[in-house]
């Protein structure tokens, strides 16, 4: 075999099948590494600690690892503020500036009786100014007038220094508190003013200094306030039974020194949680164990392939690590829908159900998320799943529909627990704040999900429903080449695709990835088109000139010619793997029958004159390879009966059966009939002449082939 041949065949067998041995230590390292770092993603709340201390809000919720007395916060505060209100307020003086304010008031009043008495000698002239000054009557105008009629100028120099003085030393010696009525203060004033003077005198004069009065003294809130808690400090706890998960404190509540206390000694305060750790770690073992023994069962194609495993504990541990980061202050745009439809486009809804199930309750369990998201979340995931998208255009609108259920989600949480405890809902405002952000946060996963998808493609060498149905365009460029370079091939092509199609069906292969390899299969013959006979349009057969090597090694080219086109146009490889695995390592007929023909049977190595493998990895290539036999066997037909088109495809079934060459697709005996039947029911008779292939394929001749049965190469 040439040495590029053997090196490009090298590199086609490390696509193996998930079941075999060389994939068992990337797998485990893929499932340890999956189990590592969802511990971490689940975890850090645990290893990197809660940032719990005394006056910080929770940022969840927190339950009672252990049965014990804690202090009942709500009754204990409440006798403490009755403490605080028993005590009385601490005053203290105003600066004496305010004093001199006061007083300076005073002497703008008392001037205004002098001004009166100066203005005028008559009586009436002193009615008449009296009269003037009341034109704007304020509360004291009556007495100022009537301390200027009825005391003489010297008189009133003698009262006025008197009152002044009286005012000062009522300001410096009394308590004004305020807030007081200042009709109290009049008879406070009454006792500085003198017992001599005129009794009316005395009132008119004392409703005079009430009128500038202020408080001189002012609460004094630093000292009160340190009374007030000294007090409150001295009210005993009130302590209440807790069982082992109850809600010790509420998500958004501030955290109490005593309710701190309380969690340190559960041990919800320490970077480290060992015993929820521990727990985690054996719960995630479980879980393991029981997505291994679902795969075993329903979806074992999937178990032992890397890439598969791979891509559900990637989408576990993004899902996971986002609500644990993230998850608390923004639980409406934890990914969750987004990993539902990630994982149903790739692995299906069944996968999809139990992958989704799980991470919902681990976040559940481990506090990442309320159950009023959480079920808003499991909405829109059931939507996710239950969906069926045909093509990338249909992804926003499908989004749009899972962001509007995970607010409807919400939504019914949110009158279910409206109709048992109207209290427990919060104002309408932030009930449609929230349903906005559940609405925002759906659509963001659908977002994610669609962008997400190529990359995820490449990265584990999978294949979309909608990339698949985008190779099978057949505006397609490495299918416009097929068809302008290799006509006969392309119809070949078209052939085995429709084959392939009902085969797939009638066992529940994958139609769509079916199709796609038929198509595309090959494309390495557009290299070289006149090696093979449905490109020759009856010209001059090459092979009639060549060797037996040099034609094995023409026709073999096709196989490494279309690994080289399918990498340069970036066919996925779940599409490439379909070139080398068509022709598995089938014997190429034509050309050992023609050198044994040469040199003997004893002489030739069957072995030489097979390709170089691959065998078909899957089901889905298993039936591309009969799909390809089978139209080549009944094309070389010569208007065939019913009946001999059944018998001529049983016969290549049973001869690849025979050969081995599904061992390693995980085809069925039942299925194997299944497809035959598919292939009778939609054979067609095709338009390009095509060799019949001798009685075996499986390099055993049991005598030599006569020279006369052989027509030409087959491919």
């Amino acid at each position: 075999m040439d040495p590029l041949v053997q090196d490009r065949v090298k590199e086609v067998r490390t696509h193996r099948h998930p079941g075999q041995p060389t994939h068992l230590i990337p797998w485990l390292a893929v499932v340890i590494s999956a189990y590592v770092a969802l511990i971490l993603a689940l975890g850090a709340p645990h290893l990197f600690g809660s940032d719990l201390r005394p006056g910080s809000v929770a940022r969840r919720d927190y339950y009672a690892t252990q049965s014990a007395y804690i202090i009942d916060e709500t009754e204990t505060h409440a006798l403490r503020d009755i403490a605080r209100q028993k005590v009385l307020p601490i005053f203290k003086k105003i600066d004496d500036s305010e004093n001199q304010r006061i007083l300076k008031k005073l002497d703008v009043l008392l001037a205004r009786v002098s001004v009166i008495q100066s203005s005028s000698v008559q009586d009436a002239l002193v009615e008449k100014h009296v009269q003037e000054i009341l034109q704007g009557p304020t509360d004291v105008d009556p007495e100022l007038a009537y301390l200027a009629r009825n005391l003489t100028p010297q008189k009133w120099q003698e009262v006025s220094r008197a009152a002044r003085q009286a005012t000062d030393r009522n300001l410096q010696i009394a308590v004004l508190l305020p807030g007081d009525d200042k009709s109290k203060w009049q008879s406070l004033v009454l006792e500085f003013l003198p017992d001599t003077w005129d009794q009316h005198v005395r009132e008119s004069m004392s409703k005079v200094i009430v009128s500038i009065l202020e408080p001189n003294v002012v609460i004094d809130t630093h000292e009160t306030k340190i009374v007030q808690e000294a007090a409150a400090s001295q009210v005993t706890p009130v302590f209440r039974r807790v069982n082992s998960g109850d809600l010790l404190v509420s998500k958004g509540s501030v955290i109490s020194p005593e309710v701190h206390e309380t969690l340190e000694s559960m041990g919800l305060t320490s970077n480290i949680n060992l015993p929820t750790l521990i727990s985690l770690c054996l719960s995630l073992l479980a879980a393991f164990a029981f997505v291994g023994l679902f795969l075993h069962n329903y979806e074992p194609e999937f178990l032992y392939s890397p890439n598969d495993i791979g891509l559900l504990a990637l989408v576990s541990v993004v899902t996971t690590g986002i609500a644990a980061f993230a998850g608390q202050d923004y639980p409406q745009f934890i990914p969750v829908p987004a990993a539902a439809l990630v994982l149903t486009i790739f692995l299906g809804p069944r996968v999809a159900t139990v992958i989704t199930v799980l991470i919902m309750i681990f976040l559940r369990v481990d506090g990442l998320i309320d159950v009023s998201d959480l079920i808003a979340l499991g909405t829109g995931s059931v939507v996710a799943i239950g969906i069926h998208i045909k093509d990338r255009k249909e992804l926003m609108i499908r989004g749009a529909l899972v962001g509007a259920m995970q607010a409807v989600g919400y939504l019914v949480v949110v009158l279910i627990t409206h109709s048992s405890n109207p209290s427990s809902v919060g104002s309408f405002s932030a009930i449609g704040q929230q349903l906005i952000l559940h609405l925002l946060g759906g659509l963001s996963s659908c977002i994610v999900a669609i962008g997400s998808l190529p990359f995820l493609e490449n990265i584990f060498g999978m294949i979309t429903p909608f990339r698949i149905a985008e190779l099978t365009d057949p505006d397609q460029p490495l299918l416009r080449q097929l068809e302008e370079k290799a006509p006969g091939t392309y119809q070949h092509s078209l052939a085995v695709a429709n084959l392939a199609e009902a085969g797939a069906k009638a066992i529940g292969a994958d139609v769509n990835l079916a199709r796609a390899g038929s198509l595309y299969h090959d494309i390495g013959k557009m290299v070289q088109p006149a090696n093979f006979i449905e490109n020759q349009l009856g010209g001059t057969n090459p092979h009639d000139s060549l060797t037996p090597e040099e034609s094995r090694s023409r026709v073999l080219a096709h196989v490494t010619n279309g690994i080289e086109l399918a990498q340069k146009y970036g066919l996925p490889p779940a599409v490439e793997d379909f070139v080398p695995q068509h022709q598995g390592t089938t014997l190429m007929a034509y050309f050992y029958h023609k050198a044994c023909l040469r040199d003997g049977i004893d002489k030739v190595d069957p072995q030489a004159f097979r390709y170089p493998g691959p065998k078909p990895q899957s089901r889905e290539a298993a039936i591309v390879m009969l799909a390809d036999v089978s139209e080549a066997v009944t094309h070389a037909m010569k208007d065939p009966s019913q009946e001999e088109v059944e018998q001529g495809i049983g016969s290549v079934f049973k001869a690849r059966w025979d050969d081995g060459q599904f061992n390693e697709s995980t085809l069925t005996p039942e299925e194997l009939k299944l497809v035959q039947n598919a292939f009778v029911r939609v054979w067609r008779t095709l338009h390009h002449e095509r060799l019949k292939y001798p009685s075996t394929t499986s390099g055993i001749m049991p005598v030599p082939p006569d020279p006369s049965r052989i027509a030409g190469p087959g491919v």
